[in-house]
Parts: C-alpha cells; structure tokens; sequence
C-alpha cells in the first residue's frame, strides 16, 4: 500500500526516503464534462416551483388533527422540499408544543404516530420529554411485545431513537428492541414498506446527508399509494432543478482546479475536488448557498492537501519548516523544502490571500481570521477545525457573535471536531497500518492492553457519544442561529457517510460513489 521516493536531503544529511502513500486513482477524472445551465429549462422548471409551492402552503394552512398535521411535515421534510415552508413549519411546531406541554398525557394511542412527534419536536428544538412512550411500555419498564408486529411503529420508534441525549434511557432500550424485531420482520412486510425498513436500519435519517435522504425517499414516496401528488411534483422538481445548480457550480470548480494545476504541481495529493464538492452540499443543500459551497469546497481541497503533507509526504526537519512558515504567513525558508511542497506551501498562501481580500470586501475579515486560526490548529490536531471554519465563511447568518462563539470551543463545536477524529481514526487505520504508519487505534491498544476489535468498538462508542451531546446542544435554548446549528450537525452527517462501516471514502472513492451520483450527477425523472 506504499511506495518510496528518494529526495535530496536538508542541509546535504542524508538522502530522503520517503514511504509515500499508494492512494487510488481519481474515478472521476473522465466523467465530467464542462456544464452550461439551460435557462429556459430552469426558469420554466423555477415557475412551476413556485406555483406548487403556493399549493403546499395552503395545505399546511388547512386546520387537520394533529396525526395528520404530523403526517404532513414529516413528509415535507423527508421530500427535501422543507426549506420552502420553514417558518410555516416552525410556527406550527411551536404552536402544538405551546398547546401540550405535557405530551404523555396526551400521546397517541398509535406508537408510529406517538414517535413521529417526539423526532420531529427534538429535530427542531423542542425538548420534549421521554415520557410520551410511557403508555408503551409494560410493568417491567420494557417495551410490550405485543409492539413487535406493528411494523410501522417501530420503524418510526427507531427513527425516534436516534436523537437521544444522555439519559435518554429509555431510548437505548428502544434502538435495540426496534433493530432486532425490524431485522426479523422484513420478510414478512410489503415491499414498500420493506425497502423503507431496509433503507433505515442501513442509514438512519437523523445520522443521513439530508440531500441524499431526500433522493431515495422520493422513490420510496413515489410506490406509495397514498402518497400526495402534489408533494411529490414540487420534490421532483425541486430535486431536479437543484440538480442543475450543482453541475453548473461542480463544472466552474473543476475549472478552478485545473487552472491552479494542483494535481501536477502537488503530486503526493489525492485528487479529490468532486468529493470537496460533495462535502460541501452535505453541509447545506439550499440554493442560497452557491457562494459558501463554492468556498467550503476550496477550502477543503487544501484542508486535503496539507493533511496529505503532513500524513504522507514530507519529513519531520521539512514539516517543521513548513509549519514555521504557515505560522509566518510568509515563504521566508521554504526553499530548503522539496519542489513539491513548496508549490503546496505557494497554493495555500495564495489561495488564503485572494480569500482575505474578498472577506474584508464583505467586511467579514472576523471570519477570515477563525478560519486562519484553524488552519494552524489543523495541522497538529484535526483537519475538521479547519473544515468546519471554513463551512461559515461565506454564511451570512455566521455574525462575528457566532463566529466568537465558535473560538470559545462550545460543547456543540468539540463534539462535531471530536466526531470527525474518531471516525477517521476508525476509517483510515486499515490503510495507514498497511503502509507501516501508526494509528490512533493502535496506540489505544497499547495503552489499554485491548485488542484491535476491542479498540475500534471503543472509538465507535466514543462517536456515538458524541451524537448524544450534538442532540442535547440542539436542544439548549441558545442565541446561535438554528441554521448555524443546523450546519454543524450536516456536517457532522457527511463525514458520518463518508467514513462508514470502517472505510474511507475519500481516499476510496468507490464507498461514496452512489451517494455522488445521486446528488450530483445523476438527472431525475420529472
């Protein structure tokens, strides 16, 4: 899984050897091709949009009983199409929480109904109390048996399941008994139903990327009989002329990439820019964040690059050369580096310049400067500082009181950087003990006296903590925007997929390669 290099040594010491890494070969490196937006398509495409979207306004204006009122959202934002209602949405929310504040005297005869309530009020904030499963659960405090063929309550028990907290107790309980008799009961249910089943013991929605969520809910909806029409036109629609903006932004980034040449110039690098991209619209889907997308994506390709420096190309005597010189923010030294690295070194700094500018244009230099602070960070700790840094740079709602609520390191900020350590650590250390370069795991190991399983379970239980106190800092009333929280937790969603089941999916392409082409390549039929 590795290869050598011979270079010229620092100083005239010794010759260099370097155990560089045998990263794969970029998939979409003819898959591409340049994108020119259809206007006429897109404007005829926005028009009916907004036309459905009067539709489906009128209809959550309409006074239904609550089962079908919570119906009805749930479906809006499993369709993707939620960002269109969203004050409706939480103005409706607040307004039944405002009317039962004590939901389990008043929770539904019907588990799925019961759960459906208890997910959507701890997704939008509300702290609703556990207390509204207390009618399902029997003298012993377990759940009733006689639950475990009401296949739909479950599914929407275990769905509920995800956004515990610490001392959710009653919800750990509830993650296994649900997973366990859901597993046992696919045979026996309807397709449909079976696939939404299937679908959600393998991705739990809460834990999803919301775009890609949509994408398979929409065929699921779709095979429904009593799916709504309405609903699904302005999904479709909404999917596909979104759709069209990421060709058209994934098209101008990969121009940008191959104007800067950083693949030829930096060879020791993954070439990786389509799944910058793809982390970008994890974070935020919407259409108003064209511009954020567009820098979060540059800033992670070179968040790529310096963990590709660090991690599988230079030395420790060039390291420290090149550390010096970011701290600097000059290239004074840098010639004793490798060709290489200096023109990676040249890239970062003008990138970070031409990156100053534009934010002192939007007077913005307060976000600039967080972001530079953890540039520093990330190349002795976590490139995710540096990742979820940039993610606000071009967000308007990311005011210098959030942005210096950021550097205090808030629970909600450590649990998100802590998260992406873990599952990295998890991810990478297959290829990285390969290649003869110590891990996380294995120093755990060490020191614990485990053995490797022992550790990975350990690292697996310590991110699925870290899920709890993301969901609890949802849930803490707060004068952080919830559409800055909302990003912090889709980011957290993204790097969830990209590192699933042990794997690294941005070095191994292959393991994300259907989420890619569902959100960014794929076209669907309208």
């Amino acid at each position: 899984m590795a290869s050598t290099e011979t270079a010229v040594p620092l100083n005239n010491q010794h010759e260099i050897v370097r155990q560089l890494a045998d990263f794969p070969e970029n998939i979409w490196a003819n898959c591409i091709a340049s994108f020119t937006l259809d206007k006429q398509g897109y404007e005829m495409c926005a028009k009916e949009i907004e036309m459905l979207k009067e539709e489906v306004s009128r209809l959550l204006a309409i006074e239904k009983p609550m089962m079908e009122k919570f119906n009805l959202i749930d479906n809006i934002e499993r369709l993707g199409i939620s960002y269109h209602f969203g004050d409706k949405i939480e103005d409706q929310l607040q307004e039944y929480y405002d009317a039962y504040t004590n939901f389990e005297k008043h929770a539904e005869c019907d588990l799925s109904i019961a759960a459906l309530q208890f997910r959507l009020f701890r997704q939008h904030g509300f702290n609703i109390s556990c207390g509204i499963f207390d009618g399902f659960l029997d003298a012993n405090g377990k759940f009733k048996e006689s639950l475990c063929n009401d296949i739909k309550g479950l599914l929407s028990l275990y769905e509920a399941a995800h956004v515990r907290t610490h001392g959710d107790k009653i919800l750990e309980e509830a993650l296994f008994f649900t997973t366990t008799h859901l597993t046992r009961e696919i045979p026996n249910v309807g397709s449909t139903l079976a696939k939404k089943v299937k679908h959600a013991l393998e991705q739990p929605l809460h834990k999803g990327i919301p775009r890609y969520e949509a994408y398979c809910y929409i065929s699921m909806y779709e095979e429904d009989e009593s799916s709504n029409r309405l609903l699904l036109r302005l999904a479709k629609l909404d999917y596909h002329l979104l759709h069209m903006l990421y060709k058209e932004d994934l098209s101008e980034i990969i121009r940008w990439g191959k104007e800067l040449d950083i693949i030829s110039k930096v060879k020791y690098a993954r070439d990786r820019i389509v799944e910058c991209y793809f982390w970008a619209v994890g974070a935020y889907y919407e259409p108003q964040y064209s511009l954020a997308r567009m820098t979060l994506t540059k800033a992670i390709v070179f968040a790529g690059l310096i963990d590709d420096t660090y991690d599988a190309y230079g030395t420790l005597d060039e390291l420290k050369i090149f550390t010096e010189a970011v701290e600097r923010w000059d290239s004074s030294g840098i010639d004793q580096l490798s060709d290489y690295m200096k023109a990676a070194y040249t890239l970062l700094l003008n990138f970070n310049k031409e990156l100053e500018e534009d934010l002192a244009k939007k007077k913005r230099t307060f976000a600039f400067d967080k972001y530079i602070e953890e540039v520093r960070n990330g190349m002795v700790t976590s490139g995710y500082y540096l990742v979820s840094a940039a993610a606000f740079l071009g967000v308007d709602s990311a005011s210098e009181d959030v942005i210096n609520w950021m550097s205090t390191n808030p629970k909600f900020f450590v649990a998100l950087t802590t998260h992406a350590r873990l599952t990295n650590d998890v991810s990478s250390h297959k290829f990285e003990k390969e290649r003869g370069s110590g891990t996380a795991i294995e120093c755990y190991m060490k020191d614990y006296n485990v053995s490797e399983e022992e550790a990975m379970e350990k690292f697996e239980e310590m991110c699925e903590d870290t899920w709890k106190v993301m969901n609890e800092e949802c849930l803490r009333s707060t004068t952080i925007p919830r559409e800055i929280l909302k990003v912090i937790l889709n980011l957290a969603r993204t790097c969830e997929i990209v590192y699933k089941h042990r794997g690294d999916g941005f070095t191994d392409q292959r393991r994300i390669e259907a989420h890619i082409k569902a959100m960014l390549m794929d076209s669907m039929s309208i």
